[in-house]
């Protein structure tokens, strides 16, 4: 049994039974007050104002996506790929870019928040493009949508180079703007701008000024130029902004030796920085070049982690240029995810999980996101008996729970017909 403070005297508004968790071997009962988890024990002695009966299901931590691309979501009605190369997807979603309106974000937006509630996500990281084109479109389309669903899902919004700073006069008063309209979080792509070490300083002057954390894009690309990562990391530590930084893709890190790697990941330590892995996409669009032993394009996520790197995964994009498919379901990320490493262990099933959760919250700077006495009740009931499962099939029946009160459920209808006569 694990309560906080004497449970004989406080009231419970939600109590959820015959739960599994992955902590214990026997189910237990979870209950919930003022959004927060109060005790776990077999049985709670405390009557309840609701009770809710999970029969036996697994309950996990509310699922996180700290890397999406909300303002990118659901393009290829507008422009199905032609070529299918990294190449045209930066060229003709910077295209399509120029018709985006307040509206349309919202709308495609909608579609993935109203999913990704359904799947059991609780937070979510989006970036939001700002550059002479779009200018603050998708920051005043995105906003409003923060506040709309503030009880039913933590938004944070990372303002977003991605066409560069350095080479788009007029980009880094723009990144201000954003940051001084609500943003969250300050990034880019440096391998997009001709000055990328530049473009990395100037993001950092922004958090700075704006006290906000750092999330970029980079060593993504299938080319021989120097990593980026080092640069990033000194900045770090040399600002004091341990802990306040997330590196997405780093797919060139699979290609570093053995000691490389571990040469890196002290360095990552060092700096406190998160590596979000996005298989998703970065399995379609890495390694075009080779012509046989074909890499698989992810971050070892598995192995930094095993080196003390705090690493998660994330969705990236959903049926675009880049990846032109998925639901955004973290779940199936996971699965993915273990296929492709090749983490076929109950420990590695348990570590892809923590990965879409408790380590995906520590990038965001979402503290304490597990199940436990005393944490904020973001949960999801999964139609699992075990992590495993979970992994292994992406279950479709789910509740998700947000601050203790039950946002949506989630269920698989399946009709068989008698065999023909």
């Amino acid at each position: 049994m694990t309560k906080l403070g004497s449970a004989v005297d406080q009231k419970i508004d939600l109590a959820i039974k015959n739960a599994i968790l992955a902590e214990y071997s026997e189910p237990q009962t979870i209950a919930i007050h003022n959004g927060l988890i109060r005790e776990i024990a077999p049985v709670i002695a405390v009557p309840a104002a609701e009770t809710l009966d999970a029969e036996g299901d697994l309950i996990i931590p509310g699922l996180i996506d700290p890397h999406l691309h909300l303002d990118k979501a659901f393009l290829l009605d507008q422009f199905p790929a032609q070529k299918g190369t990294f190449q045209e997807a930066l060229e003709e979603t910077l295209r399509l870019k120029k018709g985006f309106t307040i509206e349309d974000i919202q709308t495609r937006s909608r579609k993935v928040i109203n999913n990704a509630i359904g799947f059991g996500i609780t937070a979510i990281r989006s970036h939001v493009e700002v550059d002479p084109i779009l200018q603050l479109t998708s920051i005043k389309a995105l906003l409003p949508l923060k506040q709309e669903y503030a009880d039913r899902l933590t938004l944070q919004l990372a303002i977003f180079a991605q066409e560069g700073i350095t080479n788009q006069p007029g980009t880094e008063q723009l990144l201000q703007e954003a940051l001084k309209l609500g943003g969250d979080v300050i990034g880019s792509a440096p391998y997009t701008d001709p000055d990328p070490e530049r473009n990395i300083n100037i993001v950092f002057d922004l958090a700075q000024t704006f006290d906000c954390d750092v999330d970029f894009h980079l060593d993504f690309l299938d080319n021989d130029e120097p990593l980026l990562f080092p640069i990033v990391a000194r900045e770090t530590i040399k600002r004091g902004w341990q802990n306040r930084v997330c590196l997405g893709h780093m797919t060139r890190l699979a290609g570093l030796s053995p000691i490389e790697l571990q040469e890196a990941a002290v360095l990552l330590q060092e700096a406190g920085i998160s590596i979000l892995a996005l298989p998703a996409s970065d399995l379609y669009m890495m390694a075009r070049q080779d012509t046989h032993n074909i890499r698989r394009g992810v971050a070892p996520v598995q192995t930094l982690f095993d080196l003390d790197v705090n690493c998660a995964i994330a969705t990236n994009n959903i049926q675009n240029l880049f990846t032109p498919f998925g639901d955004g379901d973290p779940l199936k990320i996971c699965t993915l995810l273990a296929q492709t490493l090749q983490l076929g262990t109950q420990q590695r099933h348990a570590l892809c999980l923590d990965m879409a959760t408790t380590h995906a919250a520590k990038a965001m700077g979402i503290h304490n996101h597990r199940i436990a006495p005393g944490n904020k009740a973001d949960l999801v009931i999964l139609n699992a008996d075990s992590v495993s499962q979970a992994i292994g099939a992406a279950p479709g029946n789910r509740t998700t729970i947000k601050a203790g009160k039950v946002i949506s459920r989630t269920r698989k209808e399946q009709v068989l017909s008698s065999s023909a006569v």
